[in-house]
């Protein structure tokens, strides 16, 4: 019997409801009128429409693979930059554009993007993109071949060498299916392109029936992008219902697959790989909450949680902004728990804010904390209670 199995609860839970205790109960929740975990479920989806939107990207692109010499950089006929392979147009992303630039060792790798996408565009502006392109063309070993990835619309929208290693997402989200069969996704970021979010896992939400303000669950972060923009990814992750925070956790504790798109990825070899990981990921997950909910224990003493924040967020080399975000975050949502449990949940809601790199840089982040001892909370609090005004004009943005 899988590891997943021994987790999965037999007991019936009231329709609509996935909150269950480890013992098989049907957990209580909330009060009466307060469905948080409902809430939950209404926010998440199920496989089958994240696998729709990956066969539509199946459906509608193609790869093409051409020698240096075949590759030609023009205008199409409204003054679009394009790649032109054998007749064919291709007008790339800006994406594209930036690996094209990169590879082909243009002076600048933002300057081909920049020059189309400035205001006033025109065929000036065109004619310089492909003098800089044709520039850096010649300068390759014309016999070498790059990978075009494509859309069946003339989009290009990577520009890789013979030596990336495709993984495609519906195969990856089927894989995850199989081993994960009543997942559902949770800030799902998923398109054409990229996949990326939480398979969060129904049967291991915990009601802790406690004078808590949610409930608590386990969760697989995972990722893949076959324009490589991310590498394949999975690893052991938690999450409060109430408010969907995640912490990718097990960064010491748990395995992880962190696979880069070069070379031959042997797919049976890595599909066994994925499954053997969420065997080892999957009885992490109950002592992780626990871990997760202990640092309640972590209070701030006479330490000032503004003190607290800022001296966590120095720690983590956040922006001002991202900072501020922190702090704005406990403020307005977190404020009662004054400990880490608070510090670390407004972390984890502030990463929702921003672009996927931050959110997953901010749940790593929240997830280290979880590993917390009395030993390093006590130089957090030391550190915290050093900091004069001055610091906090480094830390924050002006406003805060």
């Amino acid at each position: 019997m899988s590891d997943y199995e021994k987790l999965k609860m037999t007991a019936d839970a009231s329709e609509g409801s996935f909150v269950r205790t480890l013992q098989g109960e049907t957990g209580t929740g909330f009060a009466e009128d307060i469905h948080v975990h409902k809430d939950w479920y209404a926010t998440t989806i199920d496989y089958d429409e994240a696998l729709d939107e990956a066969q539509r990207a199946v459906d509608e692109r193609e790869d093409i693979l051409a020698p240096v010499k075949d590759i030609e950089a023009t205008l199409d006929d409204d003054g679009n930059f394009c790649f032109n392979v054998e007749g064919r147009e291709f007008k790339p992303t800006d994406h594209a554009i930036e690996q094209f630039a990169i590879r082909a060792k243009v002076p600048s790798s933002s300057v081909m993007r920049e020059l189309r996408n400035q205001d006033g565009y025109d065929q000036h502006d065109g004619d310089c993109m492909v003098n800089l392109a044709k520039n850096a063309l010649r300068r390759l070993d014309q016999n070498k071949e790059y990978r075009l990835r494509t859309y069946t619309d003339g989009t290009c929208r990577a520009f890789v060498t013979d030596k990336y290693a495709p993984v495609d997402n519906r195969w990856y989200l089927e894989t995850l299916q199989q081993f994960l069969p009543d997942g559902r996704l949770s800030h799902w970021k998923g398109d054409e392109d990229t996949i990326f979010g939480n398979i969060l896992l129904p049967d291991t939400i915990i009601d802790y029936g406690q004078d808590d303000d949610s409930d608590y669950g386990g969760m697989i972060s995972i990722g893949n992008c076959e324009i490589g923009k991310r590498r394949v990814s999975q690893v052991p992750s938690l999450f409060r219902s109430i408010c969907l925070n995640g912490c990718i956790w097990g960064q010491i504790s748990g395995k992880q697959i962190r696979r880069r798109h070069i070379g031959t990825i042997d797919l049976e070899a890595l599909k066994v790989e994925i499954g053997e990981n969420i065997e080892h990921q999957l009885p992490l997950l109950p002592n992780g909450i626990t871990k997760f909910l202990a640092m309640k224990e972590f209070e701030n003493g006479d330490v000032s949680m503004r003190n607290i924040i800022a001296a966590v967020c120095k720690d983590e080399r956040f922006s001002k902004k991202e900072s501020s975000e922190v702090l704005e975050q406990y403020a307005t949502y977190e404020n009662n728990d004054r400990n880490l449990f608070g510090v670390v949940n407004a972390i984890t809601r502030a990463g929702q804010i921003f672009d996927n790199a931050t959110w997953v840089k901010f749940d790593e982040v929240g997830g280290n904390l979880i590993d917390t001892n009395a030993s390093r909370w006590a130089a957090i609090l030391k550190r915290a209670d050093s900091l004069q005004d001055k610091d906090f004009e480094k830390i924050f943005a002006a406003a805060v």
